[in-house]
């Protein structure tokens, strides 16, 4: 009992206070991401998304201009800490603690705290960003196919893919079919700083999108279809 008021009262200091939930704000993104895909889809009040590396429902979020104005999707994280918190203020939403790759396996996971925009499930990222002591556990991973089927929605249209996995993105979309759900925009982080030349752009621009926007990390590709 004492744990569940704990919890209760953490997802509420998260969400109120820290990250000031009552406060309107222009843009929830880390870069601005959301400006453009909100603009972009201006004329679309009931859009659907998909959040792979979703964080916190407010705090460096690419999708909650978008769930203000009637948009439902699914978000899925690592921690499930961040899962408590999309529970709790987006309930009608599809919220998942899982890892996405491109199989259906258990894996490691690499992290330093329970709710953390760097945690990975690839070793040499976690060498690369973490300092200090780099802990590690086990979760289960899945192709976004494989939540695709478990959710089992019928004539499902994908608007928005964002993805920000740190350093398992192109996994992702190996993992998930682009020909059969083409969603019309893709939001995607590159670290290389020749984008172009990133195995990513180069997969992305072979299914038929073009670069949008480019932000420091985050990158936004729109299907030509």
């Amino acid at each position: 009992m004492i744990e569940k008021i704990k919890k209760k009262i953490h997802i509420f200091h998260n969400i109120f206070i820290k990250h000031k939930y009552l406060l309107n704000k222009d843009s929830y993104s880390m870069d601005g991401e959301d400006i453009f895909i909100n603009e972009f889809f201006r004329k679309k009040k009931n859009g659907f998304y998909i959040d792979v590396g979703c964080y916190h429902p407010i705090h460096r979020n690419n999708t909650f201009l978008l769930h203000k104005k009637g948009w439902h999707g699914i978000n899925i994280d690592i921690h499930q800490f961040s899962i408590d918190l999309f529970n709790y203020l987006r309930p009608n939403d599809f919220n998942f603690n899982y890892a996405i790759s491109n199989k259906d396996e258990i894996i490691d996971m690499y992290y330093q705290k329970k709710l953390s925009q760097i945690s990975t499930i690839e070793k040499f990222q976690a060498n690369k960003v973490f300092q200090g002591n780099i802990k590690k556990s086990k979760i289960k991973s899945f192709k976004l196919d494989s939540i695709l089927k478990m959710i089992n929605l019928k004539n499902l249209k994908i608007d928005l893919l964002d993805i920000d996995v740190e350093g398992a993105d192109l996994k992702v979309l190996e993992g998930f079919s682009l020909v059969k759900f083409k969603p019309e925009l893709i939001c995607v982080e590159i670290h290389e700083k020749e984008i172009t030349k990133s195995a990513i752009f180069k997969y992305l621009i072979s299914f038929g999108y073009e670069l949008v926007w480019s932000g420091v990390f985050s990158h936004i590709f729109r299907s030509k279809a």
